[in-house]
């Protein structure tokens, strides 16, 4: 008989090993993916910009991958996701810059 293993909430992250997870490693791989398309902009004789916006690239993967000591709940490519979508602008007010202007 199969044994089927409950989770403990709906929304588990599928683990590898330590802490990687599925969500890491797809986000690694499209940061990596995208930095190869935009390395094929680059013209031949540009080698050594080649080799520094690759390192750059990896960088920002691990950086996106990363949780923020402030909300170890998400991960920094989530909370920049939510600050581009979730914005409110009807709770912004837009002053001139001359409204507060005392020499009126």
């Amino acid at each position: 008989m199969k044994e089927f293993v409950i989770v403990p909430d709906i929304k588990a992250e599928i683990k590898f090993f330590w802490n990687i997870f599925l969500k890491d490693v797809a986000v690694l791989g499209l940061v990596i993916f995208a930095t190869m398309l935009l390395l094929q902009l680059f013209p031949e004789e540009q080698s050594k910009q080649q080799y520094i916006f690759m390192g750059l690239g990896f960088i920002l993967a691990i950086y996106l991958d990363l949780r923020p000591r402030t909300n170890p709940g998400k991960r920094n490519y989530e909370v920049i996701w939510m600050l581009l979508l979730n914005r409110q602008p009807k709770l912004f007010k837009s002053y001139g810059y001359y409204e507060f202007d005392k020499r009126k």
